[in-house]
């Protein structure tokens, strides 16, 4: 098989604009924005909801040590 070099020309590469727009990626953001303060809000709301039971179980076994 004998190799052969071929000269090819191509043209030159430019970036065009993005495939979406700038207003696409904002509304992305936005939407991310409001999920993760919902879910930070959701954490806290589960560890206040944990630490309060624990309190009261702390509350439950000292009322039972003491006997009363």
């Amino acid at each position: 098989m004998a190799r052969n070099v071929v000269g090819m020309d191509g043209k030159p590469r430019r970036d065009g604009p993005p495939p979406v727009s700038d207003f696409w990626f904002a509304q992305v953001d936005v939407r991310l924005g409001r999920i993760e303060f919902m879910v930070t809000r959701l954490e806290w709301q589960v560890w206040l909801i944990v630490c309060g039971c624990a309190g009261l179980l702390v509350f439950e076994i000292v009322k039972a040590l003491s006997g009363a």
